[in-house]
């Protein structure tokens, strides 16, 4: 009896020891800094080329009482003690600019007395990569999904090299995020205009800046649909109630043309709902910029010219002889309705956020731009204008060899022409041709992509050998996960890595 009492003794003695000892562990760790106990804040920053300039935007997470200094200095610094950060500059609206590349340390303090450190590395080279619609198909069925695909892909992004995610949120007058005026994507769940019952781009935008990314919305201005059934759209889209009314002036606001739907450019109606749509992004979203690719008016052919919208320039050039005033070619009235609109937008944007971005990714054959029948985008226009964009990324998809467009002929095309000081040139290179086989290479005439897994490599050091481009944008994301590609990717990673 008094043998089991002493053992019991002596259970409870061991017990008392091992909680004791825990308590010294953890308060060894306490004193060496456990952040994560003591330290509530954290820093998350990204940064946006344009301009020969990097513009930081700084978050702080987990202030107590509020910020009462941010700051920032050139070099990695690690320390938080005063004299390590003499010099440093206040940073205003959570935002700062640089022109160099490098580490840049940045210092906040909350008013409780908590300190954080973040060092962000500079390059001053947008290093991007579109990820479009059908990469994202059906990701969205549900949160845990999503944040998985999403994470995956961003944390791919980053292992490549990428500074920026151009991801697209609408891509056929639908929304991957909560609308006022545009219906629930196809591409979120699988069925057009049902809600996912979760903000997919709101936790793409919190993931991309957690790891440092830059992320544009990418939208589409005009597209509607691949299909002319009007009945097959959600019932609450903007384009099916157009269709639908009794008012002819609406109906004439969506068009059909070569088996699919379209906003009409020449209507004033949808240059606003473009630009609200865009107003809606850039308020609600912590968004770097905006985006727009090569889409704008379709392809009319000699059979359309004078279709589409054509009922609209006749009764513009009746307004025109009935005020005396000088009509404009059928074309260059098509070139004007795609410049108001892009212009809209233009403002749109930086009335909300002057550091939020706006840029368009035209097709890479600029005779095609300026075809009587198609495109109707005058980019010229645009990049000598400090008005309409911030950058213009031409999409330059052909090899070196190449026999009607080859690269580095369709290169100093772009770097020739007229900029504004405040355009950046990028280059969208076609990551998606890396690794095809010869077959497919003759399929697309450029059977170079066939014969080498260092075209986008060369293609990159090209572009900067002109000292007049700012960046690359790879089509698609797709490329760094393509087995047959990573040769190509991983050349192309070498000289993104080392600049």
């Amino acid at each position: 009896m008094v043998e089991d009492k002493r053992k019991k003794e002596l259970a409870f003695l061991g017990i008392g020891i091992l909680v004791l000892l825990l308590c010294v562990i953890r308060m060894a760790v306490v004193d060496a800094g456990d952040e994560e106990e003591l330290n509530p804040l954290k820093i998350e920053a990204r940064y946006t080329v344009s301009n020969k300039k990097a513009t930081v935007k700084v978050t702080v997470k987990g202030a107590q009482e509020g910020i009462q200094k941010l700051v920032y200095k050139s070099g990695s610094i690690k320390s938080v003690e005063d004299s390590d950060w003499e010099g440093a500059e206040t940073i205003i609206d959570d935002t700062f600019s640089v022109e160099k590349n490098g580490d840049y340390s940045i210092l906040a303090e909350d008013k409780k007395g908590n300190r954080k450190s973040y060092t962000l590395s500079v390059v001053l080279e947008m290093k991007g990569v579109w990820i479009y619609f059908d990469e994202m198909n059906k990701k969205a069925t549900s949160y845990k999904k999503w944040k998985s695909y999403i994470n995956k892909t961003f944390d791919t992004c980053k292992k490549n090299e990428m500074n920026t995610v151009i991801f697209q949120v609408r891509p056929f007058a639908d929304a991957m995020y909560p609308s006022d005026y545009f219906p629930w994507s196809k591409y979120a769940t699988g069925k057009a205009g049902k809600a996912p019952g979760f903000d997919p781009f709101e936790y793409a935008v919190q993931a991309a800046h957690k790891r440092g990314l830059a992320i544009q919305a990418w939208i589409n201005p005009y597209r509607i649909a691949y299909s002319t059934k009007i009945s097959a759209l959600p019932k609450d889209s903007i384009a099916r109630k157009w269709s639908k009314s009794s008012s002819s002036s609406k109906r004439r606001n969506v068009l059909k043309m070569g088996g699919g739907l379209y906003f009409n450019p020449a209507s004033s109606a949808v240059q606003k709902l473009v630009a609200d749509g865009v107003r809606e992004i850039v308020e609600a979203y912590d968004v770097d910029g905006i985006h727009m690719d090569d889409y704008f008016y379709p392809s009319l052919g000699k059979a359309g010219y004078k279709k589409f919208d054509y009922r609209e320039y006749k009764a513009y050039t009746k307004r025109c002889k009935r005020q005396g005033k000088k009509r404009l070619s059928l074309v260059s009235w098509r070139r004007n309705n795609v410049n108001k609109m892009v212009k809209k937008v233009y403002a749109t944007v930086k009335g909300v956020d002057e550091n939020c971005v706006f840029g368009i990714s035209p097709a890479g054959n600029i005779s095609n731009l300026y075809s009587k029948t198609s495109y109707y985008s005058p980019v010229k226009t645009w990049m000598k204008s400090k008005k309409y964009i911030d950058y213009i990324c031409p999409q330059i998809y052909w090899s070196f060899t190449q026999r009607v467009a080859p690269y580095k002929k369709i290169l100093k095309q772009w770097t020739s022409i007229k900029r504004s000081s405040t355009v950046d040139l990028y280059i969208g290179l076609a990551g998606y041709r890396a690794g095809i086989s010869a077959k497919e290479a003759r399929a697309v005439s450029d059977v170079g992509w066939a014969k080498s897994n260092t075209i986008l490599k060369r293609q990159v050091l090209a572009a900067r050998k002109t000292k007049k481009v700012q960046g690359y944008c790879i089509f698609s994301y797709g490329t760094f996960t393509k087995k047959s590609a990573q040769k190509e990717v991983k050349n192309l990673v070498g000289v993104l890595k080392n600049h």
